[in-house]
Parts: structure tokens; sequence; C-alpha cells
């Protein structure tokens, strides 16, 4: 009967050290915050244009700073994803020589949320006609 209890409790303990580094690992990545990632802050945007920064705070708007060069006046600027651009004066969707921020708005953020989506710009060049189309992406994570 002790050979048999024995058995047991070998088993029980090899079983019982393998679940216990198991869940040793687990917490060690849990505290590295592997299952946690952070959300870059990225703009990026199809020439001409350049996308140089973007934030976004918790009061529900945030800025998108995009620079261009040779393009004429009335570029419209659309916004999809989580947060789309502001079409209440004085920032509209329209993009005039010599302006290079536009604002923003999402509904509902607070501080932490990830937001993420695409940009896309309707153009023309300076002396041009042709009508053409940059698109682009952002993401990041609301600030305070």
């Amino acid at each position: 009967m002790n050979k048999k209890a024995q058995s047991a409790m070998e088993y029980l303990m090899t079983y019982g050290w393998a679940i216990l580094v198991v869940l040793i690992a687990l917490g060690a990545l849990f505290y590295l915050g592997v299952f946690s990632p952070t959300t870059p802050t990225i703009c990026q945007i199809a020439a001409p244009f350049t996308c140089m920064d973007i934030v976004t705070n918790a009061n529900d708007t945030g800025s998108i700073v995009i620079g261009a060069t040779g393009i004429s006046d009335g570029a419209i600027i659309t916004a999809s994803g989580d947060c789309t651009i502001d079409i209440v004066a004085p920032n509209t969707n329209v993009i005039d020589s010599g302006e290079n921020t536009k604002t923003f708005a999402c509904a509902g953020i607070v501080e932490g949320d990830k937001i993420s989506g695409d940009i896309s710009i309707a153009y023309t060049l300076s002396g041009s006609d042709i009508a053409h189309t940059a698109t682009g992406s952002y993401s990041g994570t609301v600030e305070a």
C-alpha cells in the first residue's frame, strides 16, 4: 500500500511543480505588459503631404499637424475610424495654403483609450486641374 501512495504523491508533485512554473511564467509576462501592448502615436500620409504630428486629448478633441507643398487652396481632408474631422468653423475640413493644422473630434474618448483610423485628402496640384487623393492612417493613445 505504501508504494501506491508514494507513486500517487510523486505524480501530484511533478504536475504541481509544472503548473507552478507555468503560473510564474504567465505572471512574469503580465508584469512585463506582453498582454497589454501600447499603441504608438503614428500618423502617416502619402506625398505631397506629410503628417508631422498627432495628439488627442481626453476632452474629445485632438489635432493632426499636416504639411503640404504645391497644392491649390481647397484640399478636402476626411478622417474615418475612431475620430472624424471637425467641420465646425474655423476648423473646417478644407485645407488652404499656409494652413497646416487640422482639429478633429473623437466621440466619447477618455484618457488611456486607444484610437486609430484612416485619413483621406482630395486635392489638386497648383497649376493643374487633375484631382488627386492622398490616403494615410493614424493611431495613438488618448492623453490627459
